[in-house]
């Protein structure tokens, strides 16, 4: 159904004039360019994404409406930053201390673009599998392991396994299962365990399987996501985004 209104709710629309100076007040700016009037699953989907982020803290979500008629708005935008009305609705991560913005290449779906945002950033989006305390305990044993601090990283796993054996729900506690058991596999294998185990899940994806087993896989890749150590290809992928910059002027 096509959309009646230039902006969605939850969201900031911005121009060529307001764009930079809105954006350098935000850490975390996730920017999306599209048609001035946006409709269909993917318009339906970033809807949905941008209701339920709205009250994330340090995160706004700007929209940049592009017109190919009349005034022909933002496509100086659109050229600096390299986008293409055919790959519309296109997507650009923004953070506060890079120069460049992070593409988005992933399925235009609200889970995806959560996960994007989870895999480059420190916000909590509560993503399918996900349990919020035991996300930030995960973030700490990670620091821990890092710092080869074997203390540390046993009294967090002592405090995981306490909260798994409170959890109630079964498909909770099966996914706190699934933290304990990565902390534990990072005792005895390391750090490098996460990225091994992150390619072997993602690969397991991509095979024919069941929707209960992809259900599965799908939720321990989001857990796999709380350890920062899949944050550490971050720096390359900015470095690997290419640009062309067209100075605008003030």
């Amino acid at each position: 159904m096509l959309s009646s209104k230039a902006h969605t709710p939850g969201t900031v629309t911005v121009d060529t004039f307001t764009f930079d100076k809105i954006r350098e007040n935000f850490n975390v700016v996730l920017a999306k360019f599209d048609d001035k009037y946006p409709f269909g699953d993917k318009y339906d989907q970033f809807k949905k994404f941008a209701e339920n982020v709205v009250n994330t803290k340090n995160l706004l979500v700007v929209e940049i409406p592009i017109t190919e008629y009349g005034d022909k708005e933002n496509q100086q935008l659109a050229k600096e930053y390299d986008v293409k009305k055919v790959d519309y609705p296109v997507y650009k991560l923004f953070l506060k201390d890079k120069s460049k913005p992070i593409d988005y290449t992933g399925d235009k779906t609200e889970d995806d673009l959560k996960r994007f945002l989870s895999q480059h950033t420190n916000l909590w989006f509560g993503l399918p599998g996900t349990i919020e305390e035991l996300d930030h305990l995960a973030q700490e044993y990670f620091y821990a392991s890092s710092n080869n601090d074997v203390n540390t990283q046993m009294s967090l796993l002592e405090k995981a396994r306490e909260q798994v054996k409170r959890l109630v729900n079964k498909k909770e506690k099966k996914s706190g299962e699934s933290y304990v058991k990565i902390m534990e596999s990072i005792i005895k294998q390391g750090t490098e365990f996460l990225k091994r185990e992150r390619r072997r899940v993602q690969n397991l994806l991509q095979e024919k399987i069941t929707n209960e087993k992809k259900q599965e896989f799908q939720h321990r890749a989001n857990i796999l996501l709380s350890f920062k150590s899949l944050k550490e290809s971050i720096t390359d992928t900015i470095d690997a985004v290419k640009e062309n910059v067209v100075n605008t002027g003030k």
